[in-house]
């Protein structure tokens, strides 16, 4: 990425997204809205405690803002901007943001009822999360074991080899050229399988007639699958095969499928702890939530939510 390339994204990063939202509160025949002077006194809410970096018209940026800006970029930009250079590149984009915003608070718009909303909800969602890492900090080594334990059969995985038929309409090419219709496709993998079935060498067989090329010069290896990795179709074939068994053909949007379970295993914890880390946060953050809402006080207006509104008291008889 060239020093423009990097300007232009940064551009685009920091004060588009001030740019659509100016350009979203438009309607036409809105009534007038009296403008004040920009102060950036009564405009601005208080700065966080922290060290300014910069004031733009006597407004304050904190350097936390900055890295906050800094870190909604792309990986790529921010990389980009890990120089001297780049950090004064971000900062002109962020004093034309806050110009953007001056400039918002100059013309009244956060007292626009739509905006004024849209605040609200971006607040309520910074806050949210805040919350939730709050409430569920990582799991200890005990909890990811138990996990692990308690859920092994979400871990199993088959060491697989397949040999792939393709069909026109598929999205696999056939390593041959134009594909065959579906129809000739099936015709072509039953006569494969029945093949196998008669103790014909799978790899041999993956070698001539796969067009999975990449898979079929290994003899068809794909090697360790779990759970998730394939479409359901495909995956409930082969978790349901025994060691040694050739599956029937099964069609998917890739093409047509033969498999050949070579083994079945249990995937290491060593692979699993940061996927199990994460669900162990979720189901804590989960059942917090849950008990919040238990003991939380909520009342619903029944002309919005028509469903919570309560039938009518019956008239004694």
């Amino acid at each position: 990425m060239t020093k423009r390339d990097a300007a232009i994204a940064v551009t685009s990063a920091v004060v588009a997204g001030a740019l659509c939202y100016a350009l979203a509160i438009t309607r036409p025949n809105r009534p007038a809205t009296p403008s004040h002077p920009f102060s950036s006194e009564t405009s601005k809410t208080p700065a966080a405690n922290g060290k300014v970096i910069m004031h733009v018209n006597g407004q304050p940026v904190t350097e936390a803002e900055f890295m906050a800006i800094y870190r909604q970029l792309p990986e790529e930009v921010q990389r980009q901007l890990g120089s001297d250079e780049g950090k004064m590149m971000l900062a002109e984009q962020t004093v034309r943001l806050k110009l953007l915003e001056q400039e918002a608070h100059r013309l009244g718009l956060e007292r626009d009822p739509n905006i004024a909303a849209q605040l609200e909800a971006d607040q309520a969602n910074i806050l949210a999360n805040a919350a939730a890492e709050k409430l569920s900090p990582s799991p200890n080594d005990k909890a990811v074991q138990d996990f692990y334990e308690k859920n092994k059969g979400r871990f199993d995985s088959v060491d697989v080899s397949h040999i792939l038929i393709a069909y026109a309409g598929g999205s696999i090419p056939a390593k041959s050229g134009q594909p065959p219709s579906l129809d000739d496709a099936k015709r072509k993998a039953a006569t494969i399988y029945e093949q196998l079935k008669k103790g014909g060498d799978f790899a041999t067989a993956a070698k001539k007639y796969s067009d999975d090329v990449q898979s079929g010069r290994a003899g068809g290896e794909m090697g360790s699958v779990s759970h998730g990795m394939l479409p359901p179709q495909l995956e409930s074939q082969i978790f349901a095969a025994k060691t040694g068994d050739v599956t029937a053909p099964v069609i998917s949007q890739y093409g047509i499928h033969i498999f050949k379970v070579n083994g079945r295993g249990a995937a290491p914890l060593t692979e699993m702890r940061a996927g199990i880390t994460q669900r162990v946060r979720q189901e804590q953050l989960r059942d917090r939530i849950e008990a919040l809402r238990k003991t939380a006080k909520v009342e619903f207006d029944p002309t919005f939510f028509p469903s919570t509104k309560k039938p009518p008291a019956k008239k004694p008889s």
